[in-house]
């Protein structure tokens, strides 16, 4: 099934359920619809969602400075949303935790790998100012289409699409949209707020991690023969709390065959095994 593709978006209200956030994603894309007359691989809110989405100009006033301030999250399975096997070493938590603000910089791919295992299971994902990022790459990952929201390019209105988002998706990747680090607070603030995973792919101050990787080496090729089917890249991690220790990590994207949620993969000879909280290196 295809991505859905807009040019801007508006909010919805929190929602628990994820019949509830299908729902009123598709009503933020609706909205968007109207205001930006961007018809793109657009559908419409199925019937009981929400007609008529408030504006949501208020979203990026002032917040307190508490509010402002990333506090440390209580993780518990319920906040957690679940990454490949191969790649919980690189998070504290062995997920994403909802209200988190995470940056992963150096690698498309890898922010793909690292929602896979969400998208699988029923979340909503949402890329803003990443125009290049390709629908078959995140097929190919294991992102649910049908539940992929597009939107390449939010022009001057990416603070206020961007807040809308969080509103209404999981997951929200950042990429090239202008924000002040004013808008930035408040937006971590806002995804917390909402119980939303605010993944950005440039430096962003506050973040409770920040990856940052590297092509180590294609994997796939024999002599003379083959092709380049995975990247081993090596990713450096640190952030807020536990993460500040920071770690150096060589994980393979995509993540191989066999390994699955909840079972750890066996690393190979001279890997290291990501974190501090994943292990030590295998030897």
């Amino acid at each position: 099934m295809s991505a859905m593709t807009v040019g801007s978006a508006d909010a919805r209200t929190s929602a628990t359920t994820s019949e509830q956030r299908a729902a009123l994603a598709r009503a933020v894309l609706a909205r968007a619809e109207q205001r930006t007359g961007t018809a793109t691989w657009v559908r419409r809110p199925p019937a009981g969602a929400r007609d008529g989405l408030a504006d949501r100009s208020e979203v990026l006033e002032p917040t307190s400075a508490a509010d402002a301030r990333s506090a440390p999250l209580e993780v518990s399975a319920a906040r957690l949303l679940p990454v490949h096997a191969t790649l919980t070493g690189l998070l504290p938590a062995a997920g994403l935790e909802r209200g988190g603000t995470l940056v992963v910089g150096g690698s498309t791919s890898l922010v793909l790998a690292l929602l896979a295992e969400a998208s699988r299971a029923g979340s909503w994902a949402a890329f803003v100012g990443l125009p290049r990022v390709g629908v078959l790459a995140a097929h190919e990952l294991g992102l649910d289409l049908a539940r992929l929201v597009l939107v390449p390019a939010p022009g001057p209105d990416g603070p206020t699409v961007v807040a809308a988002l969080l509103d209404g998706v999981d997951v929200v990747v950042v990429g090239d949209v202008a924000l002040t680090d004013a808008d930035r607070r408040r937006l971590s603030a806002r995804a917390r707020e909402r119980d939303a995973v605010l993944v950005s792919t440039t430096p962003w101050p506050g973040a409770h991690v920040t990856l940052t990787s590297q092509v180590a080496r294609w994997e796939g090729l024999g002599r003379g023969e083959g092709r380049l089917r995975a990247r081993r890249l090596t990713v450096r991690g640190g952030g807020r709390g536990a993460a500040a220790r920071g770690w150096t990590a060589e994980v393979v994207v995509p993540p191989p065959a066999g390994a699955t949620a909840g079972t750890p993969a066996r690393p190979e000879l001279g890997d290291v095994v990501p974190g501090p909280w994943a292990g030590r290196r295998a030897g």
